[in-house]
């Protein structure tokens, strides 16, 4: 049965094979949506990881679109590790561009990361001006989400995959009172099944995020067509706030 339980659907991997003006059609015909860009230091300029240019781009649309484009931005690699050991070194690498991110999210790809909570802590608390943090529940590092949930807004997104597109045999249960992401596999042709699936585990709120099924089948592009087709299968699952 189709429950409204959507607040938010993420489409993940936006980068250098689209031009930023074409997200704007379709954050105008979906408003929930959510363009989830992939952040590395290493990898900035690869498929999937947009260039600094094509970054500087997003932001000049931001400033003049912001009321209608969301964004959020999925920090990997190096800059995760620096944030966990209380290294703030995304933000002197990324410069002020970071404020059109209206929420982060920390990817820990099932690598076990070495964490300073009280550190990472007040990273959050000061660097990251108080916006949402989402942490991917990966069953490697959860107890890093776990020592901050109590102190700071943090928000758990269950991606047992760890980030590489597998439907899980198992949806996790939704933390009681918890706004949570569901993440892993999901696409145009199955999310139907999976939204069954997850709404027996979740009662309250959540949102979702797809990123592997919205590529081409060579990785090089982000597929319009294929997001949109997305969108429009999880439209009957969204709460309508707008």
């Amino acid at each position: 049965m189709v429950r409204e339980m959507i607040r938010v659907v993420t489409v993940t991997g936006v980068d250098d094979s689209v031009r930023p003006e074409e997200l704007i059609p379709i954050a105008e015909r979906y408003p929930f949506v959510e363009f989830g860009v992939l952040l590395s230091q290493k990898q900035q300029g690869g498929h999937r990881f947009p260039s600094r240019n094509w970054l500087a781009e997003l932001y000049i649309l931001w400033r003049q679109e912001k009321e209608r484009v969301t964004l959020s931005g999925h920090l990997c690699g190096e800059w995760v590790q620096d944030l966990c050991l209380g290294e703030p070194s995304f933000f002197k690498d990324f410069g002020y561009t970071w404020e059109m991110f209206k929420r982060f999210q920390l990817n820990f790809h099932a690598k076990p990361h070495l964490t300073d909570s009280g550190k990472l802590y007040e990273i959050i608390r000061k660097q990251f001006a108080y916006k949402p943090v989402i942490f991917q529940m990966d069953g490697t590092n959860d107890e890093i989400f776990y020592s901050l949930e109590a102190r700071c807004q943090v928000f758990p997104l269950f991606d047992q995959s760890g980030g590489i597109g597998l439907v899980p045999k198992a949806w996790p249960k939704q933390y009681p009172a918890t706004y949570c992401g569901y993440a892993g596999g999901l696409s145009p042709a199955n999310l139907q099944k999976e939204m069954g699936r997850i709404s027996e585990v979740a009662d309250g709120t959540i949102w979702i995020d797809a990123k592997t099924s919205l590529r081409s089948g060579d990785n090089k592009v982000f597929r319009i067509e294929t997001v949109c087709r997305f969108l429009e299968a999880a439209m009957p699952w969204v709460k309508h706030w707008w």
